[in-house]
């Protein structure tokens, strides 16, 4: 794992940055009149959470610039996103041929409309993915390991922890005042489920610092590319959503591995320091 930036303020620019955050959330959700914004008011939200982001690294006396991945480390990055899909749907081919009950050798809406599907995914990543990701993983976790003394693997730990939960509560707003639920234990599993997303990509960021691979890995969770047809029955939706978090941890931790011992690592801070050695 990376170190970590060096930040110049203690608790309230992050306690203010989130409680910002909410409040705003909470007022773009009000002003929405489906289940999402519209496509307009998603792109402004997703703008609004970059420039705090932003403006929150400002004030702390982090450079944004260096949080950011060069561009070189796009290509073992797309190469580490593609691979794990192709397995994943290599696998789920392997389930239907098996009749396994959720999985159907017909092909899926990816196939049939990829081009719309290229677009909701591409939206997905600028306008959500991305601005999530500066947000939860490159200031407020980071931010979170920072203000942890001890060991440094315990305040990794404790970064990741509160990242993740902040980045369920987060989503409490759309719960609440969009989909008109209340509380009760669908809304325990729904925060389960984030809690264990946010986990998933902590952990990512935590071992590669690469803000695009965490981001890449985001948007493709929120518009998953099966090229076969999945159904999963509701009552283990949260049981695969394991599996899957749980696949994404280990195969960037071995492709970690693997691609800095062939010296095309994709964390940035490796991939400079084995380049700055040649």
């Amino acid at each position: 794992m990376s170190d970590s930036p060096v930040f110049e303020s203690g608790h309230l620019v992050p306690i203010v940055t989130y409680l910002l955050i909410l409040i705003v959330l909470s007022g773009v959700t009000l002003i929405s009149t489906g289940e999402s914004p519209s496509p307009i008011l998603g792109m402004a939200w997703g703008m609004f959470l970059i420039l705090v982001g932003l403006a929150a690294l400002t004030v702390e006396g982090v450079s944004p610039r260096s949080l950011l991945p060069p561009t070189r480390s796009l290509v073992p990055v797309l190469g580490v996103l593609i691979t794990f899909w192709a397995l994943y749907n290599l696998v789920a081919y392997g389930l239907a041929l098996s009749g396994v009950a959720g999985f159907d050798i017909a092909s899926s809406r990816v196939v049939a409309h990829p081009l719309p599907y290229l677009a909701a995914l591409g939206s997905s990543l600028v306008f959500t993915a991305i601005p999530e990701e500066l947000v939860f993983r490159a200031y407020l976790q980071s931010k979170a390991v920072a203000l942890t003394e001890g060991n440094v693997r315990r305040a990794v730990a404790i970064g990741v922890a509160v990242g993740a939960v902040l980045f369920a509560f987060f989503h409490l707003p759309r719960w609440f005042l969009m989909s008109n639920h209340g509380i009760g234990p669908a809304l325990a599993g729904h925060l389960l489920g984030l809690t264990l997303a946010g986990l998933a990509y902590g952990l990512v960021y935590a071992v590669t610092r690469n803000l695009w691979l965490v981001a890449l890995f985001h948007a493709t969770m929120n518009q998953p590319p099966f090229l076969l047809t999945i159904q999963i029955p509701s009552n283990l939706h949260l049981l695969v959503g394991i599996i899957e978090y749980a696949s994404i941890i280990l195969f960037v931790l071995v492709t970690a591995y693997v691609t800095e011992s062939a010296g095309i690592s994709v964390t940035p801070a490796r991939q400079e320091a084995s380049q700055a050695s040649d």
